[in-house]
């Protein structure tokens, strides 16, 4: 009884942390966003998630430098659970986890892709797994953190999707960001920023 207690308070704990992430997301203001080196990112959460999860195999392919003009903090949270999805989804029953974070750029754009060689997901819930409170049955989280990924997605202009992963086992997950232009002003405002946003409460008119 204590256990399942235990383990009522931390799912508890997670939800109204996820919700609090996700209200910041709505009222960030354009002064929180400046040119962010992408590569040192995924560098500091790749390494964070080694020591958090020692047991799960994990590879990272990087150049040495990405610029996108950005909010950090947000920038963090997409990382953390983009991988912290791949992490609890992307093994097979008794077997660890194995992760491939791979961020590259592509015409005007940085490409990261975290793959994972799990049960993957079925084309008709790709999308799905973006809504609120979405979670499979055996999920352990809040069914927030992808929702918050797509925030920070779109709050920086750009896009994620699902897809089948490697070989067609597992799932990949894309997430494509704006490159930091010498030519953009420092504080250009992202489309996003001058519209309604509320993914707190779905609206997102």
């Amino acid at each position: 009884m204590v256990r399942d207690l235990r383990a009522d308070h931390a799912r508890l704990e997670e939800l109204l942390t996820a919700l609090r992430t996700l209200a910041q997301g709505d009222l960030v203001e354009v002064s929180a966003f400046a040119p962010i080196d992408l590569a040192d990112l995924v560098e500091d959460v790749t390494g964070e998630t080694r020591r958090r999860h020692p047991a799960v195999r994990l590879t990272t392919e990087s150049p040495a430098e990405v610029g996108v003009f950005g909010w950090e903090s947000g920038l963090r949270i997409l990382l953390a659970n983009l991988l912290g999805n791949a992490v609890v989804h992307g093994h097979l029953p008794d077997q660890p986890a194995t992760v491939a974070v791979r961020l590259s750029t592509e015409g005007e754009f940085a490409v990261l892709t975290v793959d994972d060689y799990g049960p993957g997901i079925e084309p008709a819930a790709r999308q799905a797994v973006f809504t609120r409170f979405h979670r499979r049955p055996d999920s352990p989280g809040s069914g927030l953190g992808l929702t918050l990924v797509a925030q920070q997605a779109a709050l920086h202009r750009g896009t994620v999707t699902v897809a089948p992963g490697p070989g067609r086992t597992g799932s990949r997950f894309e997430v494509r960001l704006p490159l930091l232009r010498p030519d953009a002003p420092t504080l250009e405002l992202p489309v996003q920023l001058s519209m309604r946003r509320d993914w707190l409460a779905g609206d997102r008119s």
